[in-house]
């Protein structure tokens, strides 16, 4: 099971030149996981999104426009963590309950995630969270 201490942040290398900048990674090797899909995310100023965890999958937050707060919660503890460079990525694992806090208008999050989509992979409410831990 996954702990806080597994959440991961990585400041990618910024490659600049006169016409703007290039930061990029590389899922298997600098997070260990197999994309298999992305979405983007956009929210205005004191949006609150997420406030979910999933049972398998893991995900890979990039804010690539505004700034995001995100709380990363294992039901005994919380991080919190600032995205507000497009070369920040922050590897958020299964069992994992995580909420993003909008603290700008247009900030826009890209999500790569290691499995395709599946509702019932999600928890969505905080005490069955709770509950999914301990049975685990």
């Amino acid at each position: 099971m996954n702990h806080i201490s597994s959440v991961s942040i990585k400041e990618m290398p910024i490659h600049l030149n006169d016409q703007g900048y290039l930061a990029a990674f590389d899922a298997a090797k600098d997070f260990q996981i197999d994309v298999k899909r992305f979405f983007i995310v956009s929210s205005h100023k004191n949006a609150q999104r997420g406030k979910h965890a999933h049972k398998a999958l893991t995900q890979i937050l990039i804010c690539v426009s505004g700034s995001c707060r995100v709380l990363v919660d294992d039901g005994q503890e919380k991080k919190e963590y600032l995205l507000d460079r497009p070369n920040l990525a922050l590897k958020i694992p299964n069992h994992i309950w995580a909420e993003q806090n909008s603290e700008s208008d247009n900030t826009v999050l890209v999500v790569a995630c290691d499995l395709p989509f599946d509702e019932n992979d999600y928890l969505r409410n905080y005490d069955d969270f709770l509950e999914f831990r301990k049975g685990t």
